[in-house]
């Protein structure tokens, strides 16, 4: 998705902010593991930004702390707009980061060619 230099920076500075979010104040919802925030793209308006997120390391409990960190949405919403200076929050809708799992995939058929 294309996006504009205004869009680009709000991403940018969600992105910065949720990182901080995650290692200070995240720490009840994540536990042990480290949460890191891959990408966000904003909507051309600036109403909802998308969140993708990885989580280390990917075990079982990975799928239990991101539904956790699902069901507290509102809570980072808030922290979004009590560190961003925005007329209004965006809507954040948060997924699962799949370029490490679909990265492994393409190296090990590759691998399995080389055989």
């Amino acid at each position: 998705m294309q996006q504009n230099k205004r869009q680009r920076q709000i991403a940018s500075e969600i992105k910065h902010k949720l990182g901080e979010y995650f290692i200070r104040e995240g720490k009840t919802l994540t536990g042990d593991s480290l949460v890191s925030v891959a990408r966000v793209e904003m909507s051309p308006d600036l109403q909802y930004a998308n969140i993708y997120i990885s989580i280390y390391p990917d075990t079982d409990e990975g799928e239990d702390i991101f539904e956790k960190i699902r069901e507290n949405i509102k809570q980072i919403r808030m922290f979004v707009a009590r560190n961003i200076r925005l007329r209004l929050a965006p809507e954040i809708r948060i997924f699962k980061d799949e370029s490490m799992e679909y990265a492994d995939r393409i190296n090990k058929i590759l691998r399995d060619l080389g055989e």
